[in-house]
């Protein structure tokens, strides 16, 4: 009778289908799946314009708090840095035809999860998994922007979906070399081939110093070779014994890993490191196309065209693009290599740095295309992000950084509105908006234009029109959203996914607070990429992975996280409105299938601990514990826990707490510049009702001094989130409680609503 039942679905799914009375049949992932791109490499493709142009599912209309959510999170071991990328049908050696999404993590685990098992449960084994390296704390420490100390696959792979071959590079931590894996994705993870050290000595006699390098730039292959690229290990340190880093590019042909080529940015001085924010190298033709970070050379905050030869050493100069105030943004650590350059057909770069510039150039002669006028300092390119919480004329000026190495940064807490002019982006990032990473470009956007779209730090999500014809990108934005990212680092990373021309969304990652010095908690946002309006978010609890974009494949959402886990989201089970039938087809499908056990809640002092390990635990923003888990001994049965943390950068953005005025000199090679950092108090308080929720601060303490868990307001419902003060355009916090909110800004305290 159940074979009966089930033929009688599929065809009725099937006429459904054909006569295309209801396409939501295939949105409830009860019919036939629509094409798909698989996910390769970061950013989709090797000019990194982050679109996927076949997918069918997630359209504006169904993508919202009642069709569209979480399906599941994987637990992995470490966090997540590297994008996530996906291979349909892969038909692996002893599992079936599979459709795999892969995340390799910062303690070297590289996992490919069936993307299809949507079982509840966090622990569901990956279909595969391997350690590639010793995984441990970086010896000695590096600089706090990597709080957990631990550097291993920190780039995205790339996949060559004709040979099964997955490339990636971990670091080992007993030694610091780095190594170039060649992985079987349908065989375990296998290597295809010996693994080899990235060891060279360029032209110029200069030998690669693994000690003090960091393999940032996303993997790019490209005409049969992988391309490695390397920046500094942490905050632009030299090697032990005053040895410098320098921005290197390593070639390995794909078939043997045998070396290709081999190019050094700075033979003739030092630094030029390539990061990019986790951009990849661009590739197109023989030519390959990034941008450097400070350093006093030829090639600092420049960007750089290589080509690509048969001849030793494989890779040359063939032309660069610096900035006029190359040397000012050297001075002040405003590198314009924190962006990553995007390729537009036919011919084109565009691509920023911290000061917010957009710089579009001819990739054929890597030439100025197009610039704003300007001081004679800020000539070239054009001002396409500000830093929007200090761009009021009328307020007094921001001061200077007292605790800054570099001694132009701007000082921006002490008084909170106060003005900071363009002309002074290039004093030091604390000063502009900060581009980081590259931008998304829609190239279906209309048959005469296409759209670039970005998020940089401290400003409004936009997107301008490129003319296709004029090959020009429009100064004034064509969109700007009402949503923008939070004072401090590090802005939204982001893709696209369309049905062609149709049907786009913009999809972004940010952190809920300034993710530059410790691990926030981060949101994953849905656009319409026609308007920028704001269709769906979900925080979720998870720390923000840092330059790392979703990816969007089959109709699902996969997000990287910090947490230990990745975290895959799409159309609820035939959540979506269509015909009768079709409905009651997809019920009866449904039915059949077999029943997924429920997700296992945990509860109490459980519940308390793993909101901790969530929230990043001792390297999160929360801290120590500053207590044991203990019973509220309420009659909801309730538990907490306090912590005491440290916050660097933007205070009010990331904890309800004031910005402290407290002498401390800066710490070397720790946080140079960052001030001497202010402590908070922060709790965790749980109920049956409400779930595990964190306060922080001055709404922690306005809280409990009205009785905490058992006053008016009752427990939190929600983590605190980051708000915006109305009556100033800055930065704020707000919880939630049963009852009642209490809302939190520098310049008003807490209040409670």
């Amino acid at each position: 009778m159940a074979a009966v039942i089930a033929t009688l679905i599929a065809a009725l799914i099937d006429l459904s289908l054909v006569l295309s009375l209801s396409p939501l049949v295939a949105l409830c992932g009860c019919g036939q799946r629509g094409l798909s791109s698989n996910v390769l490499t970061q950013h989709n493709d090797p000019a990194r314009s982050g679109e996927t142009l076949a997918e069918t599912r997630l359209t504006p209309r169904y993508v919202d708090a009642s069709t569209f959510g979480l399906l599941y999170d994987r637990n992995v071991d470490g966090g997540i840095v590297a994008q996530p990328l996906y291979v349909r049908g892969v038909q692996t050696s002893d599992q079936g035809r599979r459709d795999l999404f892969f995340i390799a993590t910062e303690t070297n685990w590289v996992y490919a999860f069936d993307a299809e098992d949507t079982d509840p449960d966090p622990a569901t084994k990956p279909i595969f998994s391997r350690q590639l390296q010793a995984s441990g704390r970086v010896r000695p420490a590096i600089c706090d922007e990597t709080p957990s100390q631990r550097v291993g696959i920190t780039s995205t792979p790339v996949i060559d979906a004709a040979s099964g071959t997955m490339y990636v590079v971990a670091r080992d931590s007993n030694d610091g070399q780095y190594t170039l894996h060649a992985l079987d994705i349908a065989n375990h993870l296998d290597d295809r081939r010996p693994p080899v050290r990235i060891a060279a000595t360029d032209a110029n006699g200069i030998a690669f110093t693994p000690a003090c390098q960091r393999n940032r730039p996303a993997l790019l292959l490209l005409n049969g070779v992988v391309y490695v690229a390397f920046g500094s290990l942490g905050c632009d340190r030299d090697c032990p014994g005053g040895v410098p880093y320098r921005g290197w590019v390593f070639g390995y042909r794909a078939n043997d890993l045998a070396k290709a080529g081999v190019f050094c940015t700075s033979p003739e001085s030092s630094h030029a490191g390539i990061w990019q924010g986790g951009s990849g190298l661009v590739g197109s033709g023989k030519s390959i196309y990034f941008q450097t970070g400070n350093g006093p050379g030829l090639l600092g905050n420049a960007f750089v065209e290589l080509r690509a030869s048969e001849a030793g050493p494989g890779l040359a100069l063939a032309a660069k693009y610096q900035p006029a105030n190359h040397e000012a943004l050297d001075r002040a650590d405003t590198d314009l290599g924190s962006g990553g350059p995007l390729w537009l057909p036919p011919g084109m770069l565009v691509g920023g740095g911290k000061e917010g510039r957009y710089f579009v150039l001819d990739a054929g002669t890597m030439s100025l295309a197009q610039e704003q006028a300007g001081p004679a300092h800020q000539a070239a390119g054009f001002q396409a992000f500000v830093n929007s919480y200090h761009e009021a004329i009328d307020q007094p000026p921001c001061g200077v950084l007292a605790q800054s190495a570099f001694p132009t940064n701007c000082d921006t807490a002490t008084i909170p509105r106060c003005y900071v002019a363009p002309a002074r982006y290039q004093d030091g990032e604390d000063c502009g908006p900060n581009i980081n990473g590259g931008p998304v470009y829609w190239s279906a956007a209309n048959p005469s234009y296409g759209l670039v779209y970005q998020m940089a730090g401290r400003d409004y999500l936009k997107a301008f029109r490129y003319d296709k014809n004029a090959r020009h990108i429009d100064e004034t934005p064509f969109l700007i959203s009402t949503v923008r990212a939070e004072e401090g680092m590090t802005g939204g990373f982001s893709s696209l996914s369309a049905n062609g021309d149709r049907d786009a969304i913009f999809w972004a990652s940010y952190p809920l607070g300034d993710g530059q010095w410790q691990n926030v908690p981060g949101r994953l946002a849905a656009f319409d990429a026609t308007t920028l309006r704001e269709l769906w978010h979900d925080d979720g609890g998870y720390l923000f992975a840092k330059f790392t974009p979703p990816t969007v494949a089959d109709g699902k959402v996969i997000r990287a996280t910090l947490s230990g886990k990745v975290a895959v989201y799409g159309l609820r089970p035939c959540s979506s409105p269509g015909s009768w039938w079709s409905r009651l087809a997809a019920r009866l499908a449904s039915a059949l299938r077999p029943e997924a056990s429920p997700r296992r809640e945990l509860v109490g002092r459980a519940a308390v601990d793993e909101k901790y390990r969530l929230a990043g635990g001792d390297t999160g923003f929360l801290g120590v514990p500053s207590s044991e888990a203990r019973p509220v001994k309420d009659r909801a049965d309730g538990w907490y826990r306090d912590f005491r943390g440290l916050v660097i950068g933007s205070v009010p953005s990331t904890v309800a707490a004031r910005p402290s005025t407290r002498p401390e000199p800066p710490a070397p090679g720790k946080r140079p510049w960052s001030g001497p950092g202010t402590f908070f108090a922060s709790s965790i308080y749980w109920s049956g009702r409400t779930g595990a929720h964190i306060v922080t601060g001055e709404i922690r303490a306005t809280w409990l001094a009205q009785g905490g868990p058992t006053g008016p307001l009752g427990y939190p419902v929600a983590d605190e989130q980051p708000m915006e003060v109305a009556a100033t355009g800055g930065a704020g916090r707000v919880s939630r409680f049963e009852h009642g909110d209490i809302t939190w800004s520098a310049a008003g305290g807490a209040i409670v609503r």
